[in-house]
């Protein structure tokens, strides 16, 4: 394991194979960076071992050393460690490799190829993008952009707008403080709580649900090749030309069902 002593936020850029690279936010006195194989190849060992670990200032650098000649099935496999002060800057960029961040980051970049990628508190933007594989951000507190060629997409509360979709997997989203473009092919789209912008949802084959929060005044445009349309909110809360609509809701399904109605008390918590 590698130590630094280091008090404040770091810019922490992490790229990796395959495997797993786990990050904490903490409020510690020290950066720690363990790398370490997964299995007994030598191939894994020599790549631990030439893994290359540096803090040049504020920036915290750990890269795996490209391996010529393998295909990405056959790439070794570590497990990668880091632990950084809290409200540090993450940029994770892998081959095939989950990604798990815990902790408060200053803001938040991962761009996988194939793994399961999940961030739990954003200070400021996020952007997750992976080619394959459920992706998952617990709480933004600016813009979140989230996107996955296959798999779910799950979100909780976001302060910001959000740019989220999967080409075969469902998007959920548990709440929202401005305005969103929710999309799928395959698979569900769920939106618990709206209380205003923009909201375009759609899937080509699946079920759309939006909730609105309480005293949001809604324009409504929703349609449905193959299904069913439920407005279920109240007479009041629909917008009825007089003034500006709170949010504007767009949406669209060509086979399943679309509901529209009024948000649990519990998911009224992005600002």
């Amino acid at each position: 394991m590698i130590e630094f002593d280091r008090t404040t936020p770091v810019m922490a850029a992490i790229r990796a194979t395959r495997g797993f690279v786990d990050v904490t936010a903490a409020a510690d006195a020290t950066v720690t960076v363990d790398v370490v194989p997964l299995d007994d190849s030598d191939a894994a060992h020599r790549a631990a071992e030439d893994t290359t670990v540096t803090l040049d200032g504020d920036m915290l650098a750990v890269t795996v050393p490209e391996s010529s000649g393998w295909t990405w099935r056959r790439l070794p496999r570590l497990g990668i460690t880091v632990r950084v002060p809290a409200e540090s800057a993450l940029s994770v960029k892998t081959v095939s490799a989950d990604v798990r961040s815990v902790g408060r980051y200053a803001q938040v970049k991962v761009d996988v190829a194939s793994g399961k990628v999940y961030v739990e508190d954003v200070i400021g933007d996020a952007d997750l993008r992976a080619a394959s594989g459920t992706l998952t951000a617990n709480q933004v507190g600016g813009s979140l952009r989230i996107r996955t060629g296959s798999g779910d997409v799950r979100v909780g509360d976001v302060t910001g707008d959000v740019n989220a979709g999967t080409a075969s997997g469902s998007v959920a989203i548990r709440s929202l403080g401005g305005s969103a473009k929710a999309s799928t092919a395959s698979g569900n789209v769920t939106i618990e709580a709206v209380r205003q912008g923009t909201v375009r949802a759609s899937t080509a084959s699946g079920n759309v649900r939006v909730g609105v929060v309480p005293g949001t005044r809604v324009w409504l445009d929703a349609g449905t090749a193959s299904g069913m349309t439920r407005n279920n909110l109240a007479a009041g809360d629909e917008h009825n030309g007089a003034g500006a609509a709170d949010a504007e809701l767009r949406l669209r399904t060509a086979s399943g069902n679309i509901t529209v109605e009024r948000a649990p008390s519990a998911q009224h918590t992005a600002a």
